[in-house]
Order: structure tokens, then sequence, then C-alpha cells
């Protein structure tokens, strides 16, 4: 089978799986304009078929309305996070820098994941809609629900790589409640070409040809070398052996922190720096690799091979700036097999199309102009 039909199969296939999961079933009301879901923790929630009003409410909880090119319009609300009172110059988030009206939009609580509910009855949203990652939000929407009388609906928020089913399934029920199935399709046909082209690109290459490691990885804040992904996408799609994957065992799949020790017995031929950690206690990783003693024994920086990545972690998984990061990494472990990639232009092409907007310089000027760079491991 071509390229072309094995997207379209992947997806077709991906949409019939998952509406068979919690959140892609719903069930009109007689005749007063609302269906029966089930959100993605179990809930059964009677809402209007596809409200004119929403709010939402959680860490990175605008993101995948982004993702779906719901009209900005219809959200009265937004999370603390997302809203005027959040504004930081280092902003990673692309879906913000896409669409900084967002900021626009009246905040719904007075700090990140707070529902204030005389604040959501003022709004007049039809529909509540709170970002979550476990069960533990449930308690928490029912009380709201029954407060305010405004159906609350959860939706799953996670990580790309090992909760997949779970993210596409979330996607799929947002796109059904606000009827953007079309562009729900569209996004997941998008990921997957995306997906195949950094694949095939690698597919005769071996993953011992490329042992890395990649240091300053955020999570619940800013870390230096110590902090890194042991299911770190980029690699995976790559083919690239994780030095940190025997890691996969801890308790946050996404985020793993290291003794130096470890750093230091794993040796890795390169590294890659997540640049999140410019804002990072005692320094950040860069100003680590270029002072401490230990690490300038590294195999990665006796040869110089240590480069920059932009942050794919911030308010939860950016997917898109995970993609971008995967191609700059492709450029610089297999040269030939990348080099007709100008990274700029693969990269507002992506952000165009998952997040409806260039966002590649501004995101560099947010890392004081440091994306993608080999690091200067010069002592300062």
């Amino acid at each position: 089978m071509n390229k072309k039909i094995l997207i379209s199969f992947f997806a077709c296939f991906c949409v019939l799986a998952i509406c068979m999961c919690a959140g892609c079933i719903s069930t009109p009301n007689s005749g007063d304009g609302t269906i029966n879901i089930t959100d993605s923790f179990g809930r059964v929630v009677s809402i209007p078929d596809n409200p004119d009003k929403i709010a939402v409410s959680g860490s990175g909880s605008m993101r995948y309305f982004v993702y779906l090119d719901v009209d900005l319009d219809r959200v009265v609300a937004v999370d603390y996070s997302d809203s005027a009172l959040n504004i930081y110059p280092e902003d990673p988030r692309p879906y913000m820098l896409a669409n900084p009206e967002i900021l626009n939009i009246s905040e719904i609580g007075a700090s990140r994941s707070v529902v204030d509910g005389e604040k959501l009855l003022t709004s007049g949203a039809d529909v509540l809609f709170i970002a979550a990652s476990s069960e533990a939000s449930i308690e928490s929407a029912n009380e709201i629900q029954e407060k305010t009388g405004i159906p609350v609906v959860l939706f799953y928020t996670g990580d790309f790589v090992t909760q997949k089913e779970k993210v596409c399934d979330s996607l799929e029920m947002l796109a059904m409640i606000l009827h953007k199935q079309d562009r729900y399709q569209e996004l997941i046909s998008y990921f997957t070409s995306v997906e195949n082209d950094l694949t095939s690109r690698v597919a005769n290459v071996s993953a011992s040809d490329a042992r890395a490691y990649v240091g300053g990885i955020s999570y619940r804040g800013e870390h230096g070398l110590d902090g890194t992904n042991p299911n770190y996408l980029p690699f995976k799609l790559l083919n690239v052996n994780n030095v940190a994957s025997e890691m996969l065992d801890v308790a946050q799949s996404e985020y793993a922190q290291v003794a130096k020790e470890q750093i230091l017995a794993w040796d890795p031929d390169t590294i890659f720096v997540g640049l999140g950690t410019i804002n990072a206690a005692g320094g950040g990783a860069i100003y680590e690799l270029q002072t401490d003693p230990s690490y300038k024994t590294l195999a990665a920086a006796k040869t110089g091979e240590v480069y920059t990545v932009n942050p794919d972690i911030s308010a939860g998984a950016n997917y898109e700036t995970q993609l971008v990061n995967a191609y700059y990494i492709g450029k610089i472990l297999y040269p030939e097999q990348f080099a007709d990639i100008d990274l700029a232009i693969i990269a507002d092409e992506i952000y165009n199309n998952v997040v409806g907007g260039d966002v590649y310089q501004k995101l560099n000027e947010h890392m004081n102009g440091l994306s993608y760079q080999k690091v200067d491991l010069s002592t300062i």
C-alpha cells in the first residue's frame, strides 16, 4: 500500500476504535437540543449539542480547542494559566503564541485550575470543560456542576507517547460535542503523516548508531541536566538509543530525575538540552555543562556534541514542538537522511497545521535566541 492509503487507513481505524471508548458516545435527548455524553472519566453528562458558549479550565486546557480550530469567539472564560494574568516573556506554549487573542478572554478563577462559581455563571457559558489527568478531578467536577447548574465535561490531557489512545479519545469527544469531526480527522491524519515521514527517513538506521540523552526537561517547574524523559518522543520516532530508557518504570513516564553519577556512567555520545532549563534554579543544564568539572568528562562534552531543543513540556505536552524537535535531532544525528529539511520551514508548516500560525521565530525569541544551536561549552 502506498503512503496516502496507509495514512487514511490509520486515521479511519483510530476514529473507529476510539469511538467505542468512553467520551465518544452521544445520545440525542428528545427535542430539547441536548445530547448525553460519557466524558473521559466515565461521567454521563447532558449538554447542549454544539454549545455556543463554552468555558475551559485546567492547566494547558486551551491547547486541544486550538488543535480543533474551535472559534475563539465561542470561548467565554479560560483558565487563569491561559489568561492575561499569566503572561511571562519565556512562554513556550505554541497554542498561546499562535493565538494571542486568547489573552483577551476573561479568566475563570484566581489561580491555575481553580473555578470561581460566580465568574462561571457571569460568563454565560453553556458548558464547562475541565482538563484532567486522573479520576481525582471527578469530585470537583460534580460539585461545580451541582452548585452552578452548568454541565461539566472532563477531558483527558496527558502524554501522547504512552497514552495516545486516551488523548485521541479526548480529542474525538471534544470534536463530536463541538461539531469539529472533520478537523479532528484532518489533525490525526496530519500527525500520522509527519510521524511517517520521520520514521521512514531512519528506517534503515540501527538504534545502536546513536546513543543520546536529553536533559533540562521541564516537569512541574524547570530542571537542570538531571531532568530527563525516558520516553522522549523524538528519540522514539528516530530510533535513537535513549540512554535513559532503562528508567521506564519510574512513576512519571514523561519525566525522571537522574543522579549525576548515572549520567556520567551512561556517558552519552550526544546530549540535547531542553531550553526550559534556562529558568532553572542554579543556572540550569547549560550552565552545569559549562562549569561542572564532572560533566566536562562526558564524551559529548569533550567532542562538543551538545545541542539545544525547544521545551516541549509546558502546561502539558506540546506535541507539535516534539515533532519539530525530532526534525532538528534528525538533522544532527542523521544529516544525510535530513539534508533536504529547512528547519524553519518545516517548523512553521507544523505549527500552522496544528495551532494555526507561525511560531518558530517567536519561540526562538522567547528562548533568548538559543533555539536549535550547538552549545558553547566554554567556561563562563
